[in-house]
């Protein structure tokens, strides 16, 4: 049942991502295509020396801690495979990101070998594993984004990052613009609009990476899930798997706006 589950979602998703979410299925035999075992839950790629071993475990542990922190409990059991080298994230359908999520089936790059993208790319799969399909086909794709990315505290997409963009004045999305990314081509167009994926080219020149479109996705959700708790959340995602719209759920979730809808209500004639 597991592998048709994963299998349902890379069909899905291919009908968005193409090639590259299709090549995601080699995960379901990891051994077959150059992974080899550190734990049952973890593969790495051949020839990886001990101390990226021992990093991927401390990683699994921390970002554990991190989905439990954020939805109270863990659901979800991915399985993580770690490429050490980028012929091999490129393998597997990796290419032009730091990692990715194929239904439970994380992928890292060399540079997402670290607790904070396996955290960001679990919250992934946690929150799938919460809801029905119906509940997670129609959620905006910056809400989960903007809630990994508050789950794993990435540097690359911190608020201290949010305020560098501001203070260096580079584009970015404004509030409303963000909200209208709401299919995964959406989102992808964006980051590409804002330059995200070209942060390899840009650090080989010395030049400072931006992520302007998961920042923007972050500096949305960290006041909302820090008003709304685990509890809150949990309550969210039930009421999208009974059928509420997003937005109202959303809106009337986070006690911020619900206070201006009331302060609205009050206005009106």
């Amino acid at each position: 049942m597991r592998y048709l589950n994963i299998i349902a979602l890379l069909i899905s998703a291919s009908l968005i991502g193409g090639c590259s979410v299709l090549q995601g299925g080699k995960l379901l035999a990891p051994e077959s295509f150059g992974l080899t075992p550190v734990t049952p839950s973890i593969y790495v790629e051949a020839g990886a020396d001990e101390e990226t071993r021992v990093k991927l475990r401390d990683a699994m542990k921390k970002a554990e801690d991190a989905i439990r922190a954020a939805y109270g409990s863990v659901n979800s059991r991915p399985i993580v495979h770690a490429c050490v080298s980028e012929g091999c994230y490129e393998a597997f359908g990796g290419r032009g990101s730091v990692a990715k999520v194929y239904g439970d089936r994380i992928l890292l790059s060399p540079r997402g070998l670290n607790w904070h993208f396996l955290a960001h790319e679990w919250s992934h799969a946690e929150m799938r594993s919460r809801q029905t399909l119906s509940a997670w086909w129609h959620m905006p794709q910056w809400f989960d984004e903007g809630v990994a990315v508050a789950v794993s505290e990435a540097p690359e997409h911190s608020e201290s990052h949010w305020q560098f963009l501001v203070a260096t004045n580079i584009p970015r999305p404004t509030r409303e613009e963000l909200h209208t990314f709401k299919s995964l081509r959406q989102w992808l167009g964006a980051v590409h609009q804002y330059g995200e994926d070209k942060n390899i080219e840009r650090k080989a020149k010395g030049e400072p990476e931006i992520n302007p479109v998961y920042a923007a996705a972050g500096h949305e959700l960290r006041p909302w899930l820090a008003k709304v708790g685990s509890n809150g959340l949990l309550a969210f995602i039930a009421r999208l798997n009974d059928g509420e719209e997003f937005e109202s759920a959303y809106q009337t979730a986070n006690p911020a706006v619900q206070g201006t809808l009331r302060d609205k209500a009050a206005q009106r004639p």
